[in-house]
């Protein structure tokens, strides 16, 4: 495992280059880590996976990974060391895109670089063609899932996970990425470095821009509704933030909700965040009863677990139950 791998999977609070005094033909520094980096929580069970105390309790090695992570104390842990291959390739997975890095090994692992090459991954080949998930959660996000759309009118980036060139790469080969959808303030990452890379097109509710996003491409006025070719619809959701937008994508019955509506951790059931809301609770309610009007079969949240629908009826009857709530 190279140097710059190692660094790339610690934060740089705990990353120290020192003089090597290895020998000609070894790199001329080495790694030192702090012993806090290391410390493993309590709750993991022994072996070589481990979650440190950096961990921010973002859910995303949990969903990735459940056979391995699971919540124990308020963050996360692992609770069974991986136990086959493809167990093993998911907890990789999930220690690349952990947005803080709280994700350790006690050994380094020669798989991660192959692992490294599996991103963006598939959501449903046979169900969900040409979605991915593009991994490397952002800690500027507030670990935010983004994800991959590839069409043939212009692939679509869903919001932003940290740069990764070898990821950029990937997404050449895929075709490029003709926009960048920003759902709203909160998930932008670095979405700056991506533009600049790959050259794409941006769009955001002007409701959200600020100093951060001031130079994106396409602002979005008014209340909509938007589209981005013949498959996308732009539906305007205010209420966690002023400029909130969903993106539909009616051929494939999906809809990527940013902050708006996701899936509680504690009920399963559909839910918004009070806590977090920036505008108006009321107005935000308002605005899920607008995808009553949509035919869509899963939900893509920004943060926490993809939700599926045996068809639009259920869908309506999961939203009509949360708003009577």
């Amino acid at each position: 495992m190279t140097l710059a791998l190692i660094e790339s999977f610690l934060p740089p609070r705990f990353q120290t280059l020192v003089p090597s005094r290895s020998g000609r033909n070894t790199v001329p520094y080495r790694l030192v880590v702090s012993a806090s980096a290391l410390d493993r929580r309590p709750q993991n069970v022994e072996g070589n996976f481990f979650v440190d105390h950096t961990c921010i309790d973002c859910d995303t090695c949990r969903w990735m990974a459940p056979d391995v992570f699971s919540r124990i104390g308020g963050m996360s842990a692992v609770t069974k060391q991986p136990a086959s291959k493809d167990e093993n390739i998911k907890a990789l997975q999930a220690l690349l895109s952990c947005p803080t890095n709280s994700i350790r090994t006690e050994k380094p692992m020669k798989e991660v670089v192959e692992v490294n090459k599996m991103f963006p991954l598939p959501i449903d080949e046979n169900a969900l063609p040409g979605i991915y998930h593009c991994g490397y959660h952002s800690e500027k996000s507030f670990a935010a899932t983004s994800y991959f759309i590839s069409h043939p009118e212009g692939n679509i980036m869903v919001d932003s996970p940290r740069y990764n060139e070898i990821l950029a790469r990937k997404f050449d080969m895929l075709g490029g990425v003709r926009y960048m959808f920003l759902t709203h303030k909160d998930d932008i990452g670095e979405h700056d470095k991506w533009a600049q890379r790959l050259k794409c097109e941006r769009i955001m509710h002007v409701g959200d821009v600020d100093y951060r996003t001031a130079d994106v491409e396409r602002k979005l006025h008014g209340d909509g509704p938007w589209t981005i070719g013949s498959d996308f619809e732009l539906v305007y959701a205010p209420g966690h933030t002023k400029g909130s937008v969903c993106l539909y994508y009616k051929l494939m019955k999906v809809i990527f909700t940013g902050d708006h509506l996701f899936k509680s951790g504690e009920t399963g059931e559909l839910d918004i965040s009070l806590m977090y809301n920036q505008q108006s609770v009321s107005l935000q309610l308002d605005s899920v009863k607008k995808l009553l009007d949509l035919d869509f079969n899963w939900i893509f949240p920004g943060h926490g677990r993809r939700i599926s629908f045996k068809d639009n009826h259920e869908k309506n009857a999961a939203i009509e139950a949360f708003l009577a709530s």
